[in-house]
């Protein structure tokens, strides 16, 4: 919480250094934003900053009021032999063109990814973090739109082709509610 009240616990990629070092240690991974941004970089220093200047770590954890606890639940993947755009266009997926404001909010199952121009039965692959696919959970298409199944948050959400290309459209997360105990115990 010393840099966002927004939390996600996630198990993959694996390719994470926060998780890497999660048996060595405490970790965490800081989502800043895009690279090369001097307001980015900035609030990665003051959390780095405050993170050095702590003098213990809290013996209380804080109050389940103080932030929003995520779980990762699918990541969205856009097929190789796929084509996609944003907005209009003769593509076989065209995602809004506002696709990126959707980050870290919560939105209602039914919710219009994309409209659609392919027959192509699964426009969009959706996998667990253990490799499950889980399309069929989290998407619903219609003859002409994609739309989500259940209620989910998206996260990593991107304009930017390439980084789709190279890793994912976002992942899907939803809200953690912690049990009974353990909710009374952070109040």
């Amino acid at each position: 919480t010393l840099f966002s009240r927004t939390l996600v616990y996630f198990r993959q990629p694996l390719g994470v250094q926060s998780l890497a070092f999660a048996t060595l240690c405490p970790a965490v991974t800081v989502e800043c934003g895009k690279p090369g941004t001097a307001a980015n970089e900035q609030r990665a220093a003051e959390f780095i900053e405050a993170a050095l200047h702590l003098d213990h770590f809290p013996a209380q954890f804080p109050s389940a009021r103080d932030f929003d606890l995520y779980h990762t639940v699918a990541t969205l993947k856009v097929p190789p032999e796929v084509t996609f755009d944003f907005g209009a266009g003769a593509a076989d997926i065209c995602f809004e063109p506002t696709l990126d404001h959707l980050n870290f909010r919560d939105l209602p199952a039914g919710t219009r990814l994309a409209t659609l121009t392919t027959p192509r039965s699964e426009p969009l692959d959706a996998w667990a973090e253990d490799g499950r696919p889980v399309t069929a959970r989290y998407l619903e298409r219609t003859p002409t739109e994609l739309r989500l199944r259940r209620a989910a948050t998206p996260a990593m959400l991107t304009l930017d082709a390439r980084a789709i290309r190279q890793d994912c459209l976002c992942y899907l997360m939803e809200r953690v509610t912690l049990p009974g105990a353990a909710a009374a115990a952070l109040a």
